[in-house]
């Protein structure tokens, strides 16, 4: 099930990346892979993953028809594994197929021998001049350098919005410099947090439906009312089946209605990470364009989350098109300025690499302006 339909291609590069000197082979994943796969997955990122993760992630991805995962082997163990997300995406008038790298692995015992590098010039090499426009990720600041040498550039910043009920949820440890910080942050989040006054934003009279799972009829119509110019990941029901169906979180469809008619949506999912830290996002908003009758809608909502979720210890959105005024009215607080800032490991940046498309161009926008970019938690591995 697993195996991809490229197979007589899947075989040459088999058979090519073989020759290797020193015993690594780079090639399709298969489905005698999986075990091996989850195992370096709990290796390296610490975290269980089951075959129903994997399957909906990378089987059921409704855009490709094969496995989008390459796999490292030496010895018969599963060692690396470069596996990608598929997104049609729209830019203007145009529709075009792109990849994400996600989850990439490298077994700690088996690092600093060019095995990122070998993995991510193989995908490169087996997509360019296939259905693939181009590449597209977030790395931090320690895998970002392996990816300009590949080619990409650097379009911008990532920024996310937290709202904190728990600050020492935002650290890694409570011991020295970071507990110092602890002491000074705490009370900064926390007075951040008090300054939440919804009523600026005037949020009027809204029904509001709630909804157990993903209610893909609603947020897809929501999405065609107002679809950004910008390059984004185009929202329709199958995207909204697939997308949001992670076994790993709680899914709840919210919707603000205006005389039974929906005006807002926002997917909302929850999950308690390995640490014990509950976590909820504010996964998708549509429309994804800005207006006064979607912000008055919006802000009801956000009371009705905040509300509901008042037990999560974070709640997070990205920045996506909602006006940073608005997000830290709702006491919101921005990852990229203090105090998060000052306590955040990671410098995440939207990257791309064009393979299949016109002067870095996609339905004319240019995919090197950051400007050119809508950017939600569906447009980002998240999950």
């Amino acid at each position: 099930m697993y195996e991809t339909t490229e197979s007589s291609v899947r075989d040459a590069m088999s058979a090519l990346n073989r020759t290797a000197g020193d015993g690594y082979a780079v090639r399709w994943f298969e489905e005698s892979d999986l075990s091996g796969f989850l195992s370096l997955d709990n290796a390296v990122f610490q975290r269980h993953r089951n075959d129903r993760w994997f399957r909906w992630k990378f089987v059921d991805n409704p855009y490709v028809d094969h496995v989008p995962v390459f796999v490292v082997e030496k010895d018969e163990e599963i060692v690396g594994a470069r596996p990608f997300l598929a997104f049609r995406m729209r830019a203007g008038s145009e529709t075009v197929l792109a990849l994400q790298p996600a989850d990439t692995m490298v077994h700690p015992e088996h690092r600093r021998r060019g095995l990122f590098t070998r993995m991510t010039q193989h995908a490169i090499d087996h997509y360019r001049n296939g259905d693939p426009a181009f590449f597209f990720n977030f790395p931090n600041q320690r895998s970002r350098p392996g990816y300009l040498k590949l080619g990409w550039q650097i379009v911008g910043e990532r920024e996310t919005y937290y709202r904190i009920h728990n600050p020492s949820a935002m650290f890694e440890s409570e011991q020295g410099v970071r507990s110092r910080l602890l002491d000074l942050t705490a009370p900064l989040t926390t007075g951040l947090q008090g300054m939440y006054r919804s009523r600026a934003y005037g949020s009027g009279s809204y029904s509001i439906i709630r909804q157990p799972g993903v209610n893909e009829s609603i947020l897809a119509e929501l999405y065609r009312t107002n679809p950004p110019d910008a390059v984004h990941a185009l929202r329709d029901e199958t995207f909204y089946r697939w997308r949001f169906a992670s076994p790993a979180w709680e899914q709840t469809t919210y919707v603000a209605a205006r005389n039974d008619e929906p005006v807002v949506g926002i997917v909302v999912r929850t999950r308690t990470t390995s640490n014990g830290v509950t976590v909820t996002q504010l996964a998708d908003i549509v429309p994804l364009v800005r207006s006064n009758a979607r912000n008055r809608a919006l802000s009801r909502l956000f009371e009705c989350i905040i509300e509901d979720h008042a037990d999560s210890d974070l709640l997070s959105v990205a920045k996506g098109a909602i006006p940073h005024e608005f997000l830290i009215a709702f006491g919101f607080i921005s990852d990229t300025t203090p105090p998060l800032s000052w306590v955040s490991n990671f410098d995440c940046r939207l990257v791309a690499l064009p393979l299949n498309c016109d002067d870095w161009s996609v339905g004319g926008k240019r995919l090197s302006q950051r400007s050119n970019w809508y950017v939600g938690f569906a447009e980002r591995d998240t999950a």
